[in-house]
């Protein structure tokens, strides 16, 4: 640095920086479509969040047909009624990722039993 005011060479240290870099995968929801049965006994059914940033706020188009948690990487559902259910999973930390989405029925089948003699299933 020379001044141009007294002309005195001034010398300053050097300057570093670094930048860490994280690559992040779009997030997803597994399984992507899910058949609920709503039985004689309540029963919880697990989706998994994969990837993303960690953060995630998750929706659903019908908040009647199920409860529904959120427990970091799972999303926890209880069917309480039938019909058809979307389920949006956003991350917040990476706003212009896509929104990862599953499909549910929610069946009110108890028991299935198939009867098919001499019949390759």
């Amino acid at each position: 640095y020379q001044s141009s005011i007294n002309g005195n060479a001034h010398s300053l240290g050097s300057v570093t920086d670094h930048m860490a870099i994280e690559v992040v995968r779009n997030v997803d929801v597994e399984p992507k479509f899910k058949s609920l049965y709503i039985g004689t006994q309540q029963q919880t059914y697990k989706l998994k969040i994969l990837h993303g940033s960690g953060a995630f706020a998750v929706t659903v188009n019908n908040t009647r047909l199920v409860d529904i948690v959120q427990k970091d990487r799972e999303i926890l559902l209880t069917p309480k009624e039938l019909g058809g259910l979307k389920i949006m999973v956003e991350d917040l930390e990476l706003p212009h990722s896509q929104i990862a989405t599953a499909e549910l029925l929610i069946s009110d089948i108890a028991k299935l039993t198939l009867w098919a003699p001499l019949t390759l299933i």
